[in-house]
């Protein structure tokens, strides 16, 4: 190509004589939030783990606690995930969510960076299978919603399927979810008629096209200056097997992509393979239960050095397994099963955040909604 790939990740990188990015880094580097085995590692508690440029070679085995800076928050959602990637080994765990309520819950249950599943979008908002059906803007404006719900802005990884067209319309969707406040997307070199990479039948595209998709992506990331992080990913397992896999990630990532994601490995042991084979560049592990490919657990995933791991199916399929047997209940019974357990109107509000729409109107002298707490 005319233009030559970047340096891979796992190479030396000179430093940089920028004098603005090296004080930019700097205070990134002050206010990310650390973890407890890093702490415990530099073997002072009031001071942060040394920083390298690039990416951990291995990943922290055992469970960690974040302690937040108190400034962290100040920086955007990509930034700090870019920084978690980057100068902690912490495995990060997100559930996949698809609306309004099930990220809601999920930050509720504590999870700080979301999965925004396509198949579970297509289903929730469409009501259609996971087909390619969802457009652009289907997508956009679902991830619009889920990344700001509240002011804290979770750290939102989103699913950007294959970009929606050629290079032109990947550079527009790019700089859209930049706007949404994403933090991550992957983009993936299955046909445009595509489908759930748990299911039969996948094609995809050329390598070079694969790469394209890629380039656009990085080029709309770099001209608008943007920390979102971009997550290549292929789905050629089914259809043209690991090896080219594996070629195909090491192209995306000397392209400039930021994480990996092989979808649908065939058993653990070609899961940890890969994480070998593409170390030190992070890799995304996506976990569909009783999907193509093997369940592995977190702690497993951790062992192995993935980075990222999604539970895409996490909030999709108990709600439709809820949801059935209270409708199935109501049609043969007359009842829902749902009274006795405590949860109404109040218990949903409060996770959808009542409490804090409230206060936000006594802040601004207003005295609606008061009786609400009566």
């Amino acid at each position: 190509p005319a233009v030559q790939p970047v340096q891979a990740k796992d190479e030396v990188v000179p430093a940089s004589t920028d004098a603005a990015e090296v004080q930019s880094k700097a205070k990134l580097q002050d206010v990310l939030p650390i973890s407890t085995t890093q702490l415990q590692a530099k073997g002072d508690p009031k001071s942060p783990a040394d920083a390298t440029e690039g990416y951990q070679d291995t990943v922290q085995t055992s469970p960690t606690t974040v302690v937040p800076h108190p400034l962290a928050q100040s920086l955007s959602p990509a930034t700090r995930l870019k920084h978690k990637l980057r100068y902690t080994n912490d495995l990060i765990v997100c559930p996949g969510v698809y609306d309004g309520l099930s990220a809601r819950i999920a930050q509720s249950a504590g999870f700080e960076t979301l999965y925004m599943t396509g198949a579970g979008s297509t289903a929730s908002t469409l009501g259609m299978a996971d087909l390619g059906i969802a457009s652009r803007n289907d997508m956009v404006r679902n991830a619009d919603m889920i990344a700001n719900l509240d002011s804290h802005h979770s750290e939102l990884i989103a699913d950007m399927d294959t970009g929606y067209g050629g290079p032109v319309t990947i550079n527009q969707t790019v700089n859209q979810y930049i706007r949404a406040n994403v933090a991550a997307f992957h983009i993936e070199d299955q046909v445009l008629t595509k489908r759930c990479g748990h299911l039969s039948g996948k094609k995809v595209v050329t390598n070079d096209v694969f790469l394209s998709r890629i380039r656009a992506a990085r080029g709309a990331i770099d001209n608008a200056h943007a920390d979102i992080q971009l997550i290549a990913r292929t789905d050629a397992n089914q259809q043209l097997g690991y090896d080219e896999c594996i070629t195909r990630l090491k192209a995306a990532r000397d392209w400039g992509a930021d994480v990996g994601l092989l979808e649908g490995f065939k058993s653990k042991e070609e899961a940890a393979r890969a994480v070998k084979e593409l170390a030190p560049w992070p890799l995304l592990l996506n976990i569909v239960e009783n999907g193509h490919s093997p369940l592995i657990t977190v702690e497993e995933a951790r062992e192995m050095g993935f980075r990222i791991m999604i539970f895409s199916f996490a909030g999709l399929a108990p709600a439709y397994m809820a949801m059935k047997a209270a409708y199935e209940k109501l049609k043969n019974e007359g009842i829902t099963g749902i009274q006795g357990t405590g949860v109404g109107p109040r218990v949903l509000f409060d996770v959808c955040g009542l409490q804090e729409a409230i206060k936000v109107d006594e802040n601004a002298g207003g005295e609606d909604y008061k009786s609400i707490m009566s």
